[in-house]
């Protein structure tokens, strides 16, 4: 199977299980989540940046990229 089709099981798997878990639920798991975002995110940008500065400007550029886009969603 290519990389691809995995992906896209995975994906089709994730959305099942997702939907089957009450509303109440899925609302205590998306809590949890932007509290373990909020105290270990600083920390993760911290070192992405620490790595794109070992690896350089391109890979700088994409670290930047996603941290900023991780920001915005919060």
């Amino acid at each position: 199977m290519s990389r691809v089709k995995l992906a896209l099981l995975l994906a089709v798997k994730a959305k099942r299980t997702w939907d089957r878990i009450p509303p109440e639920q899925r609302a205590q798991i998306l809590d949890g989540a932007k509290t373990t975002v909020r105290t270990h995110g600083p920390v993760v940008a911290r070192k992405a940046a620490d790595t794109a500065k070992v690896h350089g400007p391109k890979v700088a550029r994409r670290v930047g990229d996603a941290v900023q886009k991780a920001r915005k969603s919060l």
